[in-house]
């Protein structure tokens, strides 16, 4: 390890003591006469022993004579080295309490000390990023600390559904934090089948380390399933962070997971995740080819050698085959990154992966890329007080592009290519979008020759022969693909894997069922998932069990959750919207038309009416103070005589003082390592506890007798995945196993939440 001057060794000794637990001290130094540092030796502070004088005896000493002590040097290419170094203390080492020795007084005048929210706890923000990265701190900049505060404080006042948790280390100093806003937490609810786990912003190193979770509806767009901004990318972090996410989610694991291609990622999935098929993101493996092998002379014929290993081998033997070949003939042997990638084939390769649902998340074919949810709204200078500011923002204009998707797959009727009844059939059923992506395949079944090669009975195998076509300009390469039909059953299987990757049938296999005259798609390959009405068929399969709920807190939850998924359909359209709310009074009506109602009624005052209010007295108010002062509000007029009494607030004011007042970041966490938890303003009616199902802990780092459970979610747990029987297509047929060597997931059942809950700050 070496430095450039005596400050930089000093304060990277104070930092690693500050942590551990102890004070540092100069031991010797040696300078030159230009005040270049040329030597020195740093130790503990209680390094020798106290004074044997007599006026000394009756006073107290810290020294136990501690050899710990680093030794640096100044060599010949400059630099300052580390060429001792005794890490061994004969004494106890407190971190919690060495803050306050005095060899730490005057590093505290070089970082900055941000308080969070006024309280006791502060976060100590390095001037270097490497500093804060290094020793686990979230890097914040000036008002950022301020800035999540208010953020969500603002967001949980809006919506009491919204979760975030905040991680902190044993000083009390922020290390990571997650959210997830009431949309992202009823997406969670559809559309956690196969989820996306984007880290690009903390692998290159923004400003802004920020991580979220993708998903994608049945528009195919993607959705975001929650937020967090992380202080490094170790597996502890990453175990944090998944765990703090499937508690927010109420426990449903998915059934896919995509992730960049990271080791400490990848232990974390297999800790918290163990019944999710875990994939490592294709286009960022590819993207990384450049960087990992420009440096060999034939760069140009391995890249291309690579790529067709990957997206053009169809059978594993041939994959494998090749692979060693490739190593063998450009002499990769000794290459690291190649040899890791092979050891992880199974996790990467699409040849590997064709017998999981990925929803169309991940890159399959050449061509293709993905998109992060926040591109062109995050830089690498973007702060985290920039990205709050315009979150909200962000997240409106793709709930209206969902919301658009919907009104025009509602009301708009697609334009049919061909007479074949299977695109009319899916052109009413199918939204807009997937729809059209069905019509390509169908489309470039013309350029599809099938021919039988083998026949068993009913099992036939067909040699697909795609003829080359322009594609922008560009010639594209002819290739075989071979598909198995079983005419009883109708079932249909192709080894390209299109329909496992993106949930749609390819062409291939639509050339097969038009030479059989098979003119409608079977329903095992027409997913609910697609559907234009998938919220409202996923909602009565999920209730078709008719659970009747027996206690006050079970039907809360139950009637909390049909009314928040009914929002979702309200606010489509003016004309829905409209509906919903003749609805509700009209039950509103009946219900308070009851001796029990009518008593509850002045405590079940309208939303409407309550927010009218609160807003009207706080316009009122400040109109009134601007009209009387000469001053600006803020610099209000000096009065003579006595002060008036303050007038009574209005419930707004009151409500936005008391958010104000208190802090998200208690100070009785300071001393200890903490999860802190916040779901929803404690102001439920319920007061309950959560039972649970299944072999699953969230919380099991987490100390029970510390968890306070009260205000209500709203949202339903575990989700019911949405293949329903076409999960189960090659495993319906054995011969498909044995043929295309397809590796079966079993299928075990998710973990049940008996009641609601909410996770309040753990003090």
């Amino acid at each position: 390890m070496t430095f450039k001057t005596y400050d930089e060794v000093s304060n990277f000794y104070k930092q690693y003591a500050l942590r551990v637990g102890f004070g540092v001290i100069v031991k010797k130094s040696w300078f030159s006469k230009s005040g270049k540092c040329r030597r020195v030796l740093l130790g503990c502070s209680r390094a020798g022993s106290g004074r044997a004088d007599a006026c000394y005896q009756a006073r107290l000493t810290a020294k136990t004579n501690c050899q710990a002590m680093i030794g640096v040097r100044r060599l010949d290419d400059g630099l300052l080295h580390i060429v001792e170094a005794n890490l061994e203390h004969n004494h106890p080492v407190s971190p919690s309490t060495a803050q306050s020795l005095r060899c730490y007084q005057k590093m505290a005048c070089e970082i900055n000390l941000i308080h969070s929210a006024g309280n006791r706890s502060s976060h100590i923000v390095e001037k270097g990023i490497g500093n804060a990265l290094e020793f686990g701190m979230l890097k914040l900049g000036e008002g950022d600390d301020v800035a999540i505060h208010q953020f969500f404080a603002r967001m949980q006042n809006r919506n009491p559904n919204f979760f975030y948790s905040v991680h902190l280390e044993h000083h009390g100093r922020m290390k990571n934090l997650f959210w997830a806003d009431a949309r992202s937490r009823a997406a969670s609810s559809y559309f956690c089948d196969v989820v996306s786990f984007d880290s690009t912003c903390l692998t290159v190193k923004y400003d802004l380390p920020l991580v979220s979770f993708i998903g994608t509806n049945h528009h195919g767009q993607t959705v975001l399933l929650g937020c967090g901004l992380l202080s490094n990318e170790t597996v502890e972090t990453y175990i944090w962070l998944f765990k703090t996410w499937l508690a927010c989610i109420m426990g449903s694991q998915p059934n896919a997971f995509i992730s960049d291609h990271c080791k400490a990622i990848q232990l974390a999935v297999a800790e918290v995740f163990p019944r999710t098929r875990h994939r490592l993101c294709l286009d960022n493996i590819m993207k990384k080819i450049p960087e990992k092998l420009k440096g060999y002379a034939e760069f140009i014929e391995i890249r291309k050698t690579l790529k067709k290993l990957v997206y053009d081998c169809s059978r594993i033997d041939e994959f494998e085959e090749k692979w060693n070949k490739m190593i063998e003939g450009f002499r990769l042997e000794g290459n690291e990154w190649l040899n890791a990638l092979y050891e992880n084939r199974h996790s990467w390769v699409p040849l590997y992966l064709k017998d999981t649902f990925w929803a169309g998340m991940s890159v399959s074919k050449r061509g293709e890329s993905l998109s992060s949810y926040f591109d062109g709204f995050v830089n690498p200078k973007t702060t985290v007080k920039q990205f709050l500011s315009k979150y909200e923002t962000i997240i409106q204009s793709k709930c209206k592009k969902e919301a658009q998707a919907d009104s025009e797959s509602l009301y708009k009727v697609p334009l049919i290519a061909s007479k074949f009844y299977m695109e009319e059939q899916l052109s009413k059923m199918y939204t807009l979008n997937m729809f059209k992506k069905f019509q390509e395949e169908l489309k470039a079944t013309m350029y599809c020759h099938a021919s039988p090669i083998k026949i068993d009975g009913p099992i036939h195998i067909f040699e697909i022969k795609e003829c080359s076509y322009m594609e922008n300009g560009k010639r594209t390469e002819s290739k075989d693909h071979e598909v198995c039909y079983n005419s009883d059953e109708l079932a249909v299987h192709c080894v390209c894997g299109f329909f496992q990757f993106n949930g749609i049938l390819c062409r291939h296999s639509l050339a097969v069922f038009k030479l059989q005259q098979v003119f409608e798609i079977p329903s095992p390959y027409v997913l609910d998932r697609w559907k234009k009405d998938f919220k409202r068929l996923y909602r009565l399969a999920r209730y078709s069990d008719d659970i009747i709920p027996n206690t006050p807190v079970e039907r809360y939850e139950y009637l909390s959750v049909r009314l928040l998924q009914l929002v979702e359909l309200g606010f489509v359209s003016e004309e829905r919207y409209q509906l919903a709310l003749k609805l509700i009074r009209e039950l509103e009506k009946s219900l308070l038309d009851d001796p029990e109602g009518r008593e509850r009624q002045p405590r079940l005052l309208s939303f409407e009416s309550q927010t009218s209010q609160c807003v009207n007295d706080l316009l009122s108010s400040q109109f009134a103070m601007s009209k009387n002062s000469k001053n600006p509000p803020s610099f209000p007029a000096k009065r003579r005589g006595r002060p008036p009494k303050k007038i009574k607030q209005s419930n707004l004011e009151i409500l936005v003082q008391t958010n104000k007042e208190q802090d998200f970041l208690r100070p009785s966490l300071i001393g200890s390592e903490n999860l802190v938890f916040q779901a929803a303003s404690a102001s439920s009616p319920l007061d309950v506890h959560v039972g649970s199902q299944g072999c699953i802990d969230l919380m099991e780092d987490v100390n029970s007798n510390e968890l306070s459970f009260s205000t209500h979610f709203g949202v339903h747990a575990n989700p019911q995945h949405h293949l329903g029987a076409q999960v189960r297509l090659h495993t319906r047929f054995s011969f498909f196993n044995n043929l295309y060597e397809q590796q079966a997931l079993e299928n075990p059942p998710r973990v049940q939440w008996l009641y609601p809950q909410n996770y309040q700050v753990i003090a």
